[in-house]
């Protein structure tokens, strides 16, 4: 026996001229036959006048209808709002789940009104009504056309074109609508086999969408801006298309009565056909996002596994910590967590954006390189900003127009600001300067009361209900400005007083200290000596991004010079390169590659992300002394990142005097790093000798090869450094004017590296340099590095093919044709 109940509503709706009145009766008895027979559960009707416009009633009636029914005739045809309906519900027939069925009452030209429109008429053949001699054959056409039309509708899951369009929408600005599928990029998901408590093994990553549908109950869990709902809804879009049959509910919708009732809700929210015939499908998909510690969904989620053959829920990773990691409920449900980013997915992510604009402009691997310099100057390795698709996003919209010919970025902070004036309102904040600005200096003043308390011994918690008391002895704070800041969903802190994300308590550390400058120069003073630390560089880099104050640059600018000073800045000359001589000698001379740009561009994305794993020291290492190595070379590398923030952000606001000096100190002080280690030969011999009384095993000469080898790849990866840090293209002149000036091995490298990665492809330009300096130096070190790092941007970038030859041709390698390289 059917249930009533599950049987999803078919509303159809007929229209026909108010001449046509007397055909309404036999109408009604074909629909009323249509409802004893349980397929169709409403209709309603709409008698057009002459001259009647439609009313918005009516258009609510033919946007909710599922078939619309027209009673043609002269009367009909002849009349300007019939024909305007007509070309209304053709406009909706576009949603597959629309019919529009034109009955035919009267010889009329019918056809022509039809034009070219695959619509089949009633009666058979549209044979009219009048032209039958019992009309009651003629109706019984009429009912048994609608019967079969809604037996083809209930059995017909499609996807309402309505929420297919809300799932795709996505928030970020664009000249034209971008949908999810265009620009989604599926995320790293880590599975845990084992819950808290036993031995948390992890399975392999996730990484499709057949992965992650392989297992008949998941639950994922992310932090915030992780990409919780895109997932979600990325799955239920794809599963849509092939037409898979598939739910989504926001788990904060349910009502804790009648739970199966909501179920074919939402499902005819979603989709046109009958929910008791489409519960009847085998393999469904439930995915639910948003749970929360409310008892009732957990119910939920239980009920539904005895109706869906897969569930898939979404939580925030604090929920799924704080009330579902042991909860026996949920113990068949596989875990798994949203991982920031690779590499490589971000860069998929970043092209996808930039071939959605509406612009002439190619997609070069040069453009992608220096919008991707500046998402990581924020992201700083997942240090700061997780490497989310939100953030990756919000970083590219706040580029100038977002015009891939302008790029340079409004400010290093202003994506920051960004996003967390947009919590505060989304949390419920009033969007005005007064509201704005209590709320930034209450989360101030916390961050430095934070950041004291982390400097004291035993780094005791912070009493926030006494921090709050103190706050309003001095200021003035209302109760709901408090509450929006502790706001569940979008707050900044929460009720313990911490900052909901890294990046927002650096943020406002830094404007703190900013604007109480000339009170706390001693905390300044002290992080700028001990910029190697993690906490102090990255509130350096917030306090610079605040301040016009010229003293912390200063102090940066004079801790670089001070550190190693005793240390001269490497010429990479002859005689500084002789250690390498052997070496060199050994590298490949051709170094092309028969693979893709695409794969050499993910094999270096690999690396990069290895990279980041690599953490800044939280601790001082190696001891705290002032002559202590590893905390001077530390010291170098911060600071150089500091100032190439200062050069990326301010160098609009900066005397070119000053930005020439910062570009010198971040080179000389990278070069000094460079001379830091195994100076010379002598040097290379003497630890070679120490390493090989202690380890007598080791052959002395393969011991000094590694530390040849070590030497080299110290050289290299300072050099390249330098390079990454001064990569400003509006710095260009300065740079190649820099250049010029020291004239030596070392700056011409750090101006042909430059140029490279500047360049959005290799042009006439690149080659022109490259022949110069191949003529200027003859030391084998100098041509071999020039060779190498020339063959590694053609490994990795697009260029033509002539140029290429012609390149190759000065290098002295064999040309690998451009079809053998190239996707």
């Amino acid at each position: 026996m059917v249930d009533r109940q599950a049987i999803s509503p078919v509303h159809l709706f007929y229209s026909y001229c108010h001449k046509d009145q007397q055909h309404k009766t036999s109408m009604e008895k074909s629909l009323e036959l249509l409802k004893q027979n349980g397929l169709l559960q409403e209709w309603s009707d709409r008698s057009i006048l002459s001259g009647e416009s439609i009313s918005e009633k009516i258009r609510q009636e033919l946007d909710k209808a599922d078939i619309i029914v027209f009673l043609v005739s002269p009367d009909f045809i002849a009349s300007a709002e019939c024909r305007k309906e007509w070309e209304y519900a053709k406009q909706r027939e576009e949603n597959k789940s629309l019919f529009r069925i034109p009955i035919i009452l009267k010889d009329c030209a019918w056809k022509d009104l039809l034009d070219d429109d695959n619509v089949k008429a009633l009666p058979v053949d549209g044979r009219p009504v009048t032209n039958f001699r019992a009309q009651n054959t003629a109706w019984q056409q009429v009912y048994e056309g609608l019967k079969l039309i809604i037996r083809r509708l209930r059995n017909t899951f499609t996807l309402k074109l309505d929420f297919q369009a809300e799932m795709e929408e996505t928030e970020f600005l664009s000249q034209k609508r971008i949908k999810l599928q265009e620009i989604y990029v599926f995320p790293v998901l880590s599975s845990y086999s084992a819950r808290k408590g036993d031995d948390g093994t992890s399975d392999d990553p996730v990484v499709t969408t057949k992965d992650l549908l392989e297992k008949k109950y998941s639950i994922i869990h992310g932090d915030e801006g992780s990409g919780k709902t895109a997932l979600g809804r990325y799955l239920f879009l794809g599963l849509a298309k092939e037409t898979a049959p598939v739910l989504f509910i926001n788990l904060q919708d349910v009502p804790q009565r009648h739970p199966e009732r909501f179920l074919q809700d939402r499902y005819q929210r979603q989709f046109s056909g009958d929910y008791s015939l489409w519960e009847q499908q085998e393999d469904k998909t439930l995915i639910l996002d948003n749970l929360t510690s409310d008892r009732h969904l957990v119910d939920f989620i239980v009920l539904a596994k005895g109706k869906f053959d897969r569930i898939v829920v979404l939580v925030s990773s604090d929920v799924f910590d704080s009330f579902f990691r042991d909860d026996t409920r949920l113990a068949d449900f596989r875990e798994m967590r949203i991982q920031p980013l690779t590499r490589r997915q971000q860069e998929d992510l970043i092209r996808k954006r930039l071939e959605l604009l509406d612009t002439d402009e190619p997609v070069t691997e040069g453009l992608i390189d220096q919008l991707e310099d500046r998402v990581d100057s924020i992201i700083i390795s997942n240090k700061v900003v997780p490497r989310y698709p939100f953030y990756v996003l919000s970083i590219l919209q706040t580029y100038e127009a977002f015009m891939p010919n302008n790029m340079s970025i409004t400010s290093y902070g202003h994506c920051y600001h960004a996003l967390i004036v947009a919590n505060l309102i989304k949390a419920g904040v009033s969007n005005s300067d007064t509201d704005i600005n209590k709320c930034f200096n209450f989360a101030e003043k916390l961050a430095f009361a934070l950041y004291q308390r982390s400097q004291q011994e035993g780094r005791p918690e912070l009493d926030f209900a006494k921090f709050i008391e103190d706050y309003r002895s001095k200021y003035i704070i209302a109760d709901s400005i408090l509450n929006r800041l502790k706001n569940e969903t979008y707050g900044i802190i929460n009720g313990a007083g911490d900052f909901r994300t890294t990046y927002m308590y650096y943020f406002f550390l830094g404007r703190f200290l900013s604007k109480n400058g000339d009170t706390q120069r001693r905390v300044i003073g002290q992080m700028c000596e001990k910029s190697y630390l993690s906490l102090n560089y990255l509130t350096l880099l917030f306090t610079v991004h605040h301040t016009d104050d010229p003293r912390i640059i200063d102090d940066i600018l004079l801790g670089t010079m001070c550190t190693l000073d005793a240390v001269p800045p490497s010429e990479l000359s002859s005689i500084e390169t002789k250690k390498f001589s052997s070496l060199v000698t050994e590298l490949k001379t051709s170094i092309l590659s028969n693979n893709t740009v695409e794969t050499e561009r993910g094999k270096q994305r690999d690396l990069r992300d290895k990279s980041d794993q690599r953490d800044l020291p939280e601790e001082e290492p190696l001891g705290s002394g002032k002559e202590n190595l590893a905390n001077q070379c530390y010291r170098i590398l911060k600071n150089n990142e500091i100032m190439g923030q200062i050069l990326r952000n301010k160098h609009g606001s900066l005397e070119k005097g000053r930005i020439r000096e910062i570009i010198e100190v971040i080179a000389d002080g990278g070069l000094r790093l460079v001379n830091s280690l195994l100076r010379d030969e002598k040097e290379i011999a003497d630890i070679a000798d120490y390493i090989n009384k202690k380890y007598p095993n080791y052959d002395i000469d393969e011991i000094k090869r590694e530390l040849r080898f070590l030497a080299f790849l110290w050289t290299m990866n300072n050099i390249e450094k330098i390079v990454h840090t001064i990569n400003v293209p509006e710095l260009s002149q300065t740079v190649r004017q820099i250049v010029r000036e020291k004239s030596t091995p070392a700056y011409d490298l750090i101006g042909y590296f430059y140029q490279l990665d500047s360049a959005m492809k290799l042009s006439e330009t690149e080659k022109h340099t490259l022949n110069n300096l191949l003529k200027k130096h003859r030391d084998l070190f100098v041509q071999r590095v020039l060779s190498l790092r020339t063959q590694y941007y053609m490994n990795t970038h697009r260029s033509s093919a002539p140029l290429e030859q012609a390149i190759c041709s000065l290098l002295d390698v064999k040309y690998l044709p451009q079809r053998w390289r190239r996707s």
